[in-house]
């Protein structure tokens, strides 16, 4: 049977039908990704049973999306973090923590990348163009650029991409501190791209969007971990 992946998605407000209708989202490139290696993509809307979920799934995705609450990671909000919502936040923890105790093999991009961060004892900045040393990090609002990114080859993710691949940008927040995970990828201006966690079977989270640039070897693994 194909594993069965799980994608989170977020809840946006939006003229749909009826005017501010609050309406499931998620890119169409993240169950495309899933689709093309193998599998099977479930979509996981906020306020589902975290436990019950995972105990269906054979992995999961930590998509991409809004900020993160920085009350997380106890700094004060930036004029610039102005979309947050914590009770997706409090969903997604419990997704990611569950997958973590249950050895789910796990995906965390962009959003997920930084929430899987912040549970972890890391800290972010908050907008990156204020930020010195990176200002010119990459686009942000909308805009996308891509840059170099350095990987350890003895990770997971260096296993599965080699040493340096080209990833791209479109995020104005970005993580500082990793807390207690295992730095694995940063930019040339140093920034940190890639976090693993050593006890986990499959775990890799990237800063970038592998779904958008067609990086189809890390769904590849992913759905190879499924199987297992």
């Amino acid at each position: 049977m194909k594993p069965l992946i799980g994608i989170t998605t977020s809840v946006n407000v939006l003229d749909y039908e009826t005017q501010d209708q609050e309406t499931i989202m998620i890119p169409t490139n993240y169950p495309k990704a899933i689709r093309e290696s193998g599998g099977i993509s479930i979509l996981l809307t906020e306020g589902d049973d975290a436990d019950e979920i995972l105990n269906h799934l054979d992995g999961l995705v930590i998509a991409g999306g809004r900020d993160i609450d920085p009350n997380l990671y106890g700094e004060a909000f930036h004029n610039r973090t102005n979309d947050v919502r914590p009770k997706q936040d409090i969903w997604e923890i419990a997704l990611i923590k569950g997958a973590i105790k249950r050895d789910l093999p796990l995906l965390c991009i962009c959003r997920g990348h930084q929430l899987l961060c912040a549970i972890h004892g890391g800290k972010l900045h908050q907008h990156l163009p204020e930020t010195k040393g990176f200002e010119d990090h990459g686009a942000t609002g909308g805009e996308w650029s891509s840059h170099i990114i350095n990987l350890e080859i003895n990770s997971q993710i260096g296993s599965i991409l080699g040493n340096q691949i080209i990833g791209n940008s479109g995020h104005h927040q970005g993580v500082y501190e990793p807390g207690n995970l295992t730095v694995v990828g940063r930019t040339e201006d140093g920034l940190i791209e890639a976090v693993e966690l050593e006890s986990q079977t499959f775990l890799i989270s990237t800063q970038w969007h592998p779904e958008m640039i067609n990086q189809r070897t890390i769904f590849d693994a992913l759905i190879e971990a499924g199987r297992s």
